[in-house]
């Protein structure tokens, strides 16, 4: 300690400047007070200038006064009492003398505020696609809120999109709520909840696109991504004057891509999020805070079953049956087999009509296959029937297994797939509810076959 006072009194000129309250005009005044703005006594505040330093303690109004004129200086804390945390850093002064408060904060306050800005820190975290973002401290205020989706869409290109939603936290809160709440009733059979019983902006809240992250396998660049680009999506070079690579991991390349390389051409946002539009405009302008929070790493690239692959399985129906995949195949010229789930709307919604294709499909010589890929278990197999027979679709049904899962690694519901007699494919799986899609790639694998 004895050094410690040495070394100031060595480095700076000092001057005891311990009465609080009046001063001489000209003077400046800093005043210690707590984070309600009560005064703070025995605050040593140290007043520099570039040539000499005072001290000065704060009596009960909290103030310290320093005799100076107009100029240079900073002040910082030197002490604070106990149950008080000492805060080193160093203000600047105003030119003219003024009064200067300084906010002592409780000891802990620190680690609690802290702790509050981590948990405040929306933290995305998916291991299959090889993401992870942490909400980088810059945006952990934001009025609205980022919403994410991505696509596979070819064989070793992965698609990241970011878009920006018109929405505060609590309501985004409050519709995963109500949406957990809608896949739950669905899920277990009993009536979903309805338009009135959640507020308006739940049922589809205004949304901006923001960014887009392209992931590449195979050790290839910007020109294979292009053309994948154009190839899956119909986007020309026109649309990707701001491809950017962000880096890479093993044979994988990151590029990123914002939305709009123009920033007018997002006008057209600005009356459908109204007060939200200027965050959104600024996050366009500058993606580096979103950046900055975003780790990438190589995806699980999922299996993609090719044409001419087969199909095999053994499993059994969904009245306990066994069923080896082979054996089933052979029994038409063409089997379109059709994976559903119980919680999947749009999968039930095309049940009935599906009824009536199975018939279609008989009399063709070929045969429609149902897998409902989340029974494998009886409560679900029991719900899986009853919404069969709500349907009028009595066709055959099978039950999922942990292996026919990993084998077809869906990534959409429903995905249907046509196999000839042997179990080959003969068509890239169809993602999506859409009969008359299926009618015609019906009747092209036919005409393949001869």
């Amino acid at each position: 300690m004895k050094k410690a006072i040495a070394m100031i009194l060595m480095l700076c000129l000092v001057q005891a400047a311990l009465c609080a309250g009046a001063f001489a005009d000209g003077g400046y005044r800093i005043k210690a007070v707590d984070p309600d703005g009560n005064p703070v006594q025995g605050v040593m505040v140290q007043f520099c200038s570039d040539d000499q330093c005072l001290m000065g303690k704060t009596g009960e109004d909290g103030i310290a006064a320093f005799d100076m004129p107009a100029g240079s200086y900073t002040v910082h804390l030197l002490k604070v009492p106990a149950g008080y945390e000492k805060d080193t850093t160093e203000y600047p002064v105003p030119a003219a003398p003024d009064l200067v408060v300084l906010t002592v904060r409780p000891e802990g306050a620190a680690a609690a505020e802290s702790e509050a800005a981590e948990a405040e820190a929306e933290v995305i975290d998916v291991p299959q696609l090889g993401l992870h973002f942490e909400t980088p401290e810059a945006l952990r205020n934001m009025k609205g809120q980022f919403s994410w989706n991505y696509d596979f869409a070819d064989d070793g290109l992965l698609v990241i999109s970011v878009s920006y939603l018109a929405v505060s936290k609590a309501d985004n809160d409050a519709y995963k709520a109500f949406y957990k709440s809608f896949i739950e009733a669905c899920s277990s059979g009993k009536e979903p909840p309805v338009d009135s019983d959640h507020p308006s902006w739940a049922s589809g809240y205004d949304e901006a696109p923001l960014y887009n992250i392209y992931v590449i396998n195979g050790g290839r660049g910007e020109n294979e991504l292009r053309e994948l680009l154009l190839k899956n999506y119909g986007l020309g070079d026109e649309t990707f004057t701001a491809l950017t690579e962000i880096g890479s991991d093993g044979d994988c390349r990151f590029f990123y891509n914002q939305y709009a390389p123009e920033i007018d051409s997002v006008d057209e946002y600005k009356p459908m999020i109204g007060e939200f539009y200027d965050e959104f405009e600024t996050l366009l302008k500058d993606p580096a805070p979103y950046l900055s929070g975003l780790k990438l790493s190589a995806p699980e690239w999922p299996k993609v079953k090719k044409v001419g692959e087969t199909l095999s399985f053994k499993t059994s129906d969904l009245e306990g049956n066994t069923v080896d995949s082979a054996e089933l195949f052979s029994k038409a010229k063409v089997t379109m087999v059709n994976c559903w789930a119980t919680w999947c709307g749009p999968c039930k919604g095309e049940l009935p009509e599906l009824g009536e294709m199975a018939k279609e499909l008989e009399a063709q010589g070929c045969q429609l296959v149902g897998l409902c890929t989340d029974a494998m278990d009886d409560e679900t197999v029991a719900t899986a029937k009853q919404l069969l027979s709500d349907a009028g679709a009595a066709y055959l049904n099978l039950r999922c297994t942990d292996e026919i899962e990993e084998d077809l690694s869906l990534q959409a519901w429903p995905t249907t797939y046509f196999v000839d007699s042997e179990g080959k494919l003969l068509a890239v799986p169809f993602e999506g509810a859409s009969p008359e899609t299926y009618r015609t790639m019906l009747a092209d694998c036919l005409a393949q076959l001869g």
